[in-house]
């Protein structure tokens, strides 16, 4: 108790803290966005345009800052109905950087009858971001490196999202407590990532697990609750 006393007060601290620098961040960005508008060099729109999604990038890093701090003081998110294709494509964005660099094959296999789910957009996007690039860092060292993410309707109402890696597996006294607090595979990892991905999933009504797959390989698989059209348009 003393330990998860001590990561919400570390975690409230980082919040605040990395907000300034956040802050200043975005406004450079601002600054050298105008100076470029006014340059006639012939990459200045290739620069301007790499400032742009740097700026992006930071608003949404203060985006989820900003929720984490409210998670741990509150516990309590923003849900609201959310497209799940646009979640994973925004997630991947970011998850993704480098991955073709390490010789990484990304597919997608969505279920359109999966298409809205009540969310907080940013929590989400968290999980999908963080068991992403678990996955990358899983096939490091593996010849075939193929991560898939898949989203299917189940019988039951929820949506059921799927990260799956062709690395190394799991070894089974980790699997048994994989999403257990300051549990991890990593070396200089510190175990909190999975762990906040289950209490995200979970405080979201869903579920999250993990699969061994038999050709080799983990699916880390979570669920939320689809919103059918009719319930929206009848909300209007």
């Amino acid at each position: 108790m003393a330990r998860f006393t001590a990561l919400g007060e570390m975690a409230s601290t980082l919040a605040h803290e990395i907000n300034q620098p956040l802050t200043a961040i975005t406004n450079y960005l601002k600054g050298s966005r105008r100076l470029l508008e006014k340059s006639t060099e012939e990459n200045a729109p290739m620069l301007r345009e790499a400032v742009e999604k740097a700026a992006e990038q930071a608003l949404r890093a203060g985006d989820v800052i900003r929720h984490l701090r409210d998670f741990v003081a509150r516990g309590e998110s923003e849900r609201q109905v959310e497209r799940l294709p646009t979640l994973i494509e925004e997630a991947s964005s970011l998850a993704l950087v480098g991955a073709r660099e390490v010789d990484v094959r990304v597919s997608y296999k969505l279920d359109p009858a999966a298409e809205l789910v009540l969310t907080d957009r940013i929590q989400i996007q968290q999980v999908l971001l963080n068991l992403m690039r678990n996955a990358i860092e899983a096939m490091q060292g593996v010849p075939r490196r193929e991560l898939q993410v898949m989203t299917v309707a189940r019988d039951d109402g929820m949506a059921e999202v799927s990260v799956i890696d062709t690395g190394t597996g799991l070894a089974p006294e980790v699997s048994a407590q994989l999403f257990q607090p300051f549990v991890t595979t990593k070396k200089q990892g510190m175990g909190v990532g999975l762990s906040i991905c289950r209490t995200i999933v979970e405080s979201h009504g869903g579920h999250i697990w993990a699969e061994a797959i038999p050709t080799g390989g983990t699916a880390f698989r979570f669920t939320l609750r689809i919103v059918e059209k009719e319930e929206v348009a009848n909300d209007r």
